[in-house]
């Protein structure tokens, strides 16, 4: 069966478990932590209801799902993550047990009835198959991951000419590269700046600087570094990164548009590779190859791809509903 919570009244107890689960389920991955979502609930308290659905058979527990719904849509969408936080990645927390996997799917089609749907965005690699069999609708798109339990040679030799030359461009130029455990606003600064550069030459959606700041916070729990990459004293670029257990993933970054023929970008992509490998952590996550020039760049760096995997359940009820409100807004 499942018990459904809301994030905001979830009890110590119940984060205490949360964490258990994630520590013994393959799903372990930083989007899936709840520590993480008790800032986006907040964050998005008056716009999201953000609840965790735990699948319970015989008084116990075996995994959980984290989904949000926007409170003023008509038509209810669950997703997994939620869109507008920037996490990439949701789904199921459970063990590598298929048939535990199957039954808890079967109890979320029995919890989305007949007008709810669901939108899940995969961790990379998962297992399909029980998805398929449920009649969940499955898409597939791809992440490049970079192996880094290999020494910085055995790296360097894989990454293409074209990104090689970027690298020793900025290093010939005199930029650096520091790192940064972000702890408050002052840390973040520079790269909101940036990144604010950024989304208004590209239109990509900029958050408060309050948002960044809640969710790369490491005063509870360490997880968030940001590389800045500096010329003459100046920040010209950063990335930040998230990361759990052996993985490191690049989240999002920018460089100043003045500064961009510096390929300082280049150069902190190889840094966070080095700093992966000297850290031992096993693979660097540089977080999808959707649009194709950020992909062709991305590829450059070596690195192999991973399937990750765009999930809805839409029942019949819904897709009625949601036609009939699609003609209503033409009229």
């Amino acid at each position: 069966m499942i018990i459904s919570k809301a994030i905001s009244k979830l009890t110590d107890s119940d984060l205490e478990l949360c964490h258990n689960l994630l520590m013994n389920s393959p799903d372990n991955h930083i989007f899936n932590d709840l520590r993480l979502h008790l800032r986006i609930q907040d964050y998005f308290k008056d716009t999201i209801e953000g609840n965790v659905l735990f699948f319970a058979e015989k008084e116990n527990i075996f995994g959980y799902i984290i989904l949000y719904n926007e409170i003023a849509k008509k038509l209810i969408t669950y997703f997994s993550p939620y869109q507008k936080s920037l996490i990439t990645y949701g789904g199921i927390v459970c063990p590598d047990n298929k048939e535990i996997r199957k039954k808890f799917l079967k109890e979320i089609i029995k919890f989305l009835g007949i007008n709810s749907s669901i939108y899940i965005k995969s961790l990379p690699g998962i297992d399909i198959d029980v998805y398929n069999s449920l009649g969940y609708n499955v898409v597939e798109k791809k992440t490049l991951f970079i192996n880094t339990q290999r020494t910085e040679e055995e790296i360097w030799k894989e990454i293409e000419y074209r990104n090689k030359r970027k690298v020793k461009k900025a290093l010939q130029l005199g930029v650096t590269v520091k790192v940064v455990i972000p702890e408050d606003v002052k840390d973040i600064d520079p790269l909101f700046n940036i990144y604010k550069e950024v989304c208004e030459r590209t239109g990509l959606y900029l958050h408060s600087r309050r948002y960044y700041l809640s969710i790369l916070d490491n005063n509870s729990f360490n997880h968030s570094l940001i590389f800045y990459a500096y010329f003459e004293d100046k920040i010209i670029s950063a990335m930040t990164v998230l990361y759990c257990d052996d993985v490191i993933i690049y989240w999002f970054g920018g460089t100043f548009n003045n500064y961009k023929h510096m390929n300082a970008g280049s150069l902190i992509y190889w840094e966070i590779i080095k700093y992966a490998s000297q850290n031992n952590f096993k693979i660097f996550d540089l977080l999808g190859l959707d649009i194709p020039n950020i992909a062709f760049y991305k590829k450059g760096f070596g690195g192999y791809e991973v399937p990750v995997y765009h999930i809805t359940y839409k029942p019949l009820g819904y897709k009625v509903k949601n036609k009939l409100f699609n003609k209503m807004m033409e009229q």
